[in-house]
């Protein structure tokens, strides 16, 4: 399944303000790495609705998402959507985002 761009601008609402504050920052600082866009996916229609944080990572010049960051019970854990595999849970959203571009 390709997570493609939805047409509006998500809210982080799964996001705490800390976390919130922490991806915008990171989005900032990995815009230079080509890193296009952050989307909040989780109102997407999934076949199952997931019950934490999904968040789209996109490279400039794609519509589908790269990386998908998910959160989940204080867990997270960073899909590769190219290369179809899982990393390990990690404990907060800054170390997840590090596995994609260091901050």
């Amino acid at each position: 399944m390709q997570a493609t761009r939805p047409s509006a601008l998500r809210s982080f609402s799964g996001l705490n303000t800390e976390e919130r504050n922490h991806l915008r920052r990171w989005y900032a600082e990995a815009k230079d790495a080509g890193i296009d866009g952050i989307e909040d996916l989780v109102g997407r229609p999934w076949p199952f609705q997931p019950e934490g944080t999904v968040i789209g990572v996109f490279c400039r010049g794609s519509d589908t998402a790269r990386w998908l960051v998910i959160g989940q019970n204080a867990a997270w854990a960073v899909a590769d959507c190219a290369e179809g595999t899982v990393s390990p849970t990690f404990q907060s959203l800054a170390e997840a985002l590090e596995t994609i571009h260091p901050g």
